[in-house]
């Protein structure tokens, strides 16, 4: 099995799917507070942490595949704790003996909808097409985990 994350704080993207395409689980962790303060920050981190660590127990998996990082002006505020969950996710895979696969997100959009720079809508769309899927896949992070799922499943087939 493969499981993808897009590893953020706030809202964080994941997908568990079987090499053969069939999804397990998909989804996303939200942090309900709007402005959450540095201790409830920690806690999430945990809650994170705990989460990943309940789904790799109860499932074989072999892939964990991990967006890069990528961060503009608009988004460098999370910067800190973002890199801790991406620690968090990574810690897990290699006590686990667990492969690691890394792709930027223009990598992403390029696999999925062959433009790098495609809008978030396309991906859904083609992620939809790919997975035979018959509503688009909300958030648009459920839809990046599965494309990116797809790509290492491409890979190890």
């Amino acid at each position: 099995m493969i499981l993808w994350i897009d590893p953020w704080i706030r809202k964080l993207g994941y997908a568990l799917i079987k090499k053969n395409l069939e999804i397990i689980d998909a989804g996303v962790l939200l942090l309900d507070e709007k402005f959450p303060n540095r201790q409830s920050q920690f806690k999430r981190m945990l809650e994170i942490y705990n989460f990943f660590e309940k789904l790799i127990k109860k499932n074989k998996i072999r892939i964990i595949s991990i967006e890069k990082l990528f961060f503009t002006k608009f988004n460098q505020a999370n910067a800190e704790f973002v890199y801790g969950v991406r620690w968090l996710i990574l810690m897990l895979a290699i006590k686990n003996k667990i492969e690691i696969v890394e792709y930027a997100p223009i990598q992403l959009k390029k696999f999925v909808t062959g433009n790098g720079k495609a809008e978030k809508i396309l991906v859904q769309k083609c992620v939809m097409k790919l997975f035979g899927l018959k509503e688009l896949p909300k958030p648009a992070d459920v839809a990046d985990a599965l494309g990116l799922a797809r790509i290492v499943s491409k890979r190890i087939n």
